[in-house]
């Protein structure tokens, strides 16, 4: 379990009005797989799907790219989920569920994001490499309207923001639907999930942020070298090191 949200799935409940409306919901898991996700995230996504049935919350299936140029995956993804019938019921999807597989979870996270009944809304993560800035944002006054800042302190409720990344969020098929393609695009005025936000919002639709909920980014291992050994010598030293024994090799 991710212990980066100030919510836990023990303590969040949920209201009978919110399970009834949960039932009109169906959706679609969006993974773009960059790199061969890490054990930790499938345990979150299964006990993401049982939380979310258990409460009446129905993700159908799940669809992926590997190794594709991440604005193509999206893209591509988007297409197929809006033309594509569940398996199940065959029934259209009315959200797609977009979650990064180097993301750590919660199992109620979709749950969580689902009762805000909103038409796009994204949980608070942060960068895995440099500074750990919210990946939430707020457009600034260019004239092409895509340049934005990082949102430093967010409030702790359901707010209105301008873009957020696309690690955890949840998407109404409305907003696809009534945002012409290309939906996502990459270039040097913005990433692909700046660019999706600003478009959306050119369209009527507005993007919001959970305040309260999280989840874990996780970053890239760092390169261990002997200056970490010596570090961890220096720091151990009175539990492991100092009255050490010796030993020989080949049992001498």
């Amino acid at each position: 379990m991710s212990d980066t949200s100030k919510i836990g799935p023990k303590e969040n409940t949920f209201t009978e009005e919110e399970k009834k409306y949960f039932k009109t919901l169906k959706l679609v898991l969006l993974v773009p797989i960059a790199e061969r996700p890490e054990g930790k995230f499938f345990k979150c996504v299964v006990d993401m799907m049982a939380f979310s049935w258990f409460h009446g919350l129905e993700i159908h299936e799940t669809g992926i790219t590997e190794r594709t140029v991440v604005d193509w995956a999206r893209n591509q993804l988007a297409r197929d989920a809006i033309q594509r019938e569940s398996p199940l019921d065959g029934k259209l999807y009315t959200h797609f569920l977009w979650i990064d597989s180097d993301m750590v979870f919660n199992p109620d996270m979709a749950c969580q994001l689902a009762r805000h009944q909103v038409d796009m809304v994204s949980l608070v993560y942060h960068c895995r490499s440099g500074a750990p800035l919210p990946l939430v944002y707020v457009k600034s006054d260019d004239l092409e309207g895509y340049k934005h800042h990082t949102l430093l302190d967010i409030p702790q409720m359901l707010c209105k923001v301008d873009a957020f990344g696309f690690g955890g969020c949840l998407i109404s098929r409305k907003v696809f639907e009534g945002t012409p393609e290309p939906w996502f695009t990459v270039d040097y005025r913005a990433g692909e999930d700046i660019a999706f936000c600003k478009r959306a919002r050119d369209f009527g639709f507005q993007p919001y942020v959970d305040g309260v909920y999280s989840a874990g980014h996780i970053g890239t291992a760092p390169v261990v070298s002997e200056k970490d050994f010596a570090k961890w010598k220096q720091d151990n030293y009175d539990t492991y090191l100092k009255d050490r024994m010796p030993v020989s090799l080949g049992g001498k």
